[in-house]
């Protein structure tokens, strides 16, 4: 049979979805691979088609994600988002990991993945946005909040040693180079879920917790102190319930610093400072000008024991997990 260039051929049903495979050009079909029902997996041969000019061609490749370039004969709201998940990922912003890597740090998700076991990491809450839109555009939001500031999702940690099912964790990260890796209204509502599934399902924590404290800038709700906020009421609650990790590189203050104390353990590098308040906050309570670095620097958290392990740099922190006899090691 002949078929013309954009016309649905099959349709893949994945978790109650309905996805088209459309010819990309003018062709005849020379053989069908699956019938209605069957299932089938990535790379599987479905249907094979001859070009017009008699090139043979397979539409196989239409299972799998598709690319920049492969987008525009999708639906507008699919394509749409796959757009917003690409503005969530690294590879989008150029500037932001060049600084990180100025400052010798890794980015979130590189410490996520340095972390996990790989492929195991399921996110939510990736397309997330800073809650202000009634000041800002929403394609500004997209690009320059994605996440809102902050990475959640489960992932298994060390599988291989002791199986998939007893090494899920939750994991979190604040995004320092979004809005200084603050506490937005979004995120908060990221970490109290994923922190009522750590209680529920009894899975243990790992907070990366650099980032600059409560965000003013939230417009979408009203708000006046951030007193209804139940966060930090639900990390402390999971202390004795499961084992709670904070590790912290760069700046990490107010709010993100509150979270971090409640932890089990404390990792951080010789590059962190950690206190309750950051400059702004200390110069207005009129204690004195003062540079984040001069506020709560590792050598001092370590000597007085709020770090528990210190460590060169973020690789470092990842790495200094528990080891494989269960203990913590020393510094």
């Amino acid at each position: 049979q002949g078929v013309r260039a954009g016309q649905a051929l099959l349709v893949v049903e994945a978790m109650k979805m309905e996805h088209e495979i459309r010819a990309e050009i003018d062709a005849q079909v020379q053989a069908l691979w699956v019938s209605a029902g069957d299932t089938v997996a990535e790379g599987d041969l479905l249907l094979q088609l001859a070009a017009m000019s008699g090139a043979p061609t397979s539409v196989s490749e239409a299972t799998t994600a598709p690319g920049p370039a492969a987008t525009a004969g999708l639906r507008a709201d699919l394509r749409e988002v796959i757009e917003r998940h690409r503005f969530t990922q690294d590879a989008q912003r150029p500037d932001a990991v060049a600084k990180r890597r100025a400052s010798g740090q890794n980015t979130a998700r590189e410490n996520i993945a340095q972390l996990c076991d790989e492929g195991s990491f399921s996110e939510y809450g990736a397309l997330a946005i800073a809650a202000q839109r009634s000041r800002r555009t929403l394609d500004d939001l997209v690009r320059n909040t994605p996440a809102d500031g902050m990475v959640t999702g489960i992932g298994g940690i060390n599988a291989a040693l002791f199986g998939a099912e007893q090494t899920r964790c939750v994991v979190m990260a604040y995004d320092a180079t979004v809005l200084a890796g603050t506490q937005g209204m979004r995120n908060h509502q990221k970490t109290d879920r994923l922190l009522g599934i750590a209680l529920q399902q009894r899975l243990p924590v790992v907070l990366f917790a650099e980032g600059g404290g409560g965000r003013p800038g939230d417009v979408d709700m009203p708000i006046v102190a951030g007193l209804h906020v139940s966060t930090f009421a639900s990390y402390a609650r999971l202390s004795g319930q499961v084992p709670v990790v904070g590790i912290v590189s760069g700046r990490c203050f107010a709010g993100n610093a509150a979270l971090l104390g409640c932890s089990d353990v404390i990792i951080a590098t010789r590059l962190s400072n950690i206190g309750m308040g950051g400059p702004a906050m200390v110069e207005g309570g009129g204690l004195g000008r003062f540079t984040p670095e001069q506020i709560g620097p590792s050598d001092v958290q370590a000597r007085n024991g709020v770090i528990d392990v210190l460590v060169d740099d973020d690789a470092g922190a990842v790495a200094a997990r528990l080891d494989h006899g269960g203990n913590v090691p020393s510094q």
